[in-house]
């Protein structure tokens, strides 16, 4: 560790700094992993360790770029494959697919470059997607792009997270990790809402 400032950072942050110290180069293909699948917070964790100088910030990018680029790709060719008769197994499932193929035709592009940060549509939407007529190659170039910008966000919203708690002070860690909570306290909220609220309207349809 480059022990900029140890002294701000509360006993358990201090034990993944340990691990990050002696375990460094697994964080890589850790991360490589998490991205392929979906693994915003992971990245979020590499780039906090990449303010503390323990993890290389281009390597992080590097490798989650890829992962993230890998793993829709592989989500894309199954779609391409059996997305449409595997969707149709699953009804709210298809139903997120039709939802997203109603972006894509609107949005086109645009779309596949922000599906990433929308949460529980990343995998779903690559898979939807590969339903569509759109080429492969295009889907693989912009898809690429996406996966950077992506990478890019994440790892750098982690880098800043660490300079803010560094800024702060000693509390620092503790009043940002209070915020990430409501936030995520918001979203999951947000979310629960929205389920309930299509629960009703399918209910009221059926009846």
């Amino acid at each position: 560790m480059s022990g900029r400032y140890p002294c701000c950072l509360p006993e358990g942050a201090l034990d993944w700094i340990t691990w990050l110290q002696e375990w460094g180069d697994a964080f890589y293909p850790l991360a490589f992993v998490w991205a392929f699948f979906e693994g915003e917070t992971f990245v979020i964790f590499g780039g906090m360790g990449a303010q503390l100088g323990i993890i290389n910030l281009y390597w992080l990018i590097g490798t989650v770029w890829i992962g993230s680029f890998l793993g829709d790709q592989v989500w894309f060719w199954l779609g391409r494959r059996w997305g449409a008769k595997a969707l149709a197994r699953f009804p709210s499932a298809e139903t997120h697919s039709t939802r997203v193929l109603a972006w894509l035709e609107r949005y086109g592009v645009g779309f596949i470059l922000v599906f990433r940060f929308l949460y529980g549509v990343r995998n779903i939407a690559s898979v939807a997607i590969g339903t569509s007529r759109m080429p492969w190659s295009r889907f693989l170039f912009w898809n690429f792009i996406a996966a950077g910008i992506w990478a890019c966000s994440f790892a750098g919203a982690g880098y800043m997270f660490g300079e803010a708690a560094a800024t702060i002070g000693e509390n620092g860690p503790k009043i940002l990790l209070l915020v990430a909570l409501g936030i995520g306290a918001l979203v999951i909220t947000v979310k629960s809402l929205r389920w309930v609220t299509r629960r009703r309207a399918a209910s009221a349809s059926q009846a």
